[in-house]
């Protein structure tokens, strides 16, 4: 399978060359450099309907495109919330959300933590092992 779970519980992707699908392959190397576009624009990049690409991209990984999408803007977001100062309203629109409260409830859903408690957290975890 194409897609792994790391230790920390977030979706990572192995090895895009054991996908079989190249038009799979392609929306995935395009959503890692950029996690932001939706389902009609990926679709669109690899000229088939939302539906059948929904499909393949099921068969090939075992997971929803929406779900992976979902999980990989989540990820970036909090890539971006430990490496920045970037206010979270601003990573929201950055990785894709519309409105700044989904992507806060979306981010507390899956990493039970506000945005603004996830970066405390972090940044005090890296400060007691800097001086460690």
């Amino acid at each position: 399978m194409f897609l792994k779970e790391k230790s920390s519980g977030l979706w990572a992707m192995a090895d895009a060359q054991q996908v079989a699908d190249h038009r799979v392959r392609k929306v995935l190397q395009a959503i890692e450099a950029d996690p932001t576009p939706d389902l009609r624009q990926l679709a669109r990049m690899v000229n088939l309907s939302s539906s059948r690409l929904s499909h393949l991209f099921k068969a090939a990984t075992g997971l929803s495109l929406q779900t992976f999408l979902a999980q990989r803007r989540l990820e970036r977001a909090a890539e971006l919330l430990q490496s920045t100062d970037m206010p979270v309203k601003e990573i929201s629109f950055y990785v894709g959300y519309r409105h700044a409260p989904s992507f806060v409830r979306a981010f507390r859903n899956r990493f039970r933590a506000s945005p603004n408690d996830y970066r405390g957290r972090q940044r005090a975890a890296l400060s007691n092992s800097e001086f460690s």
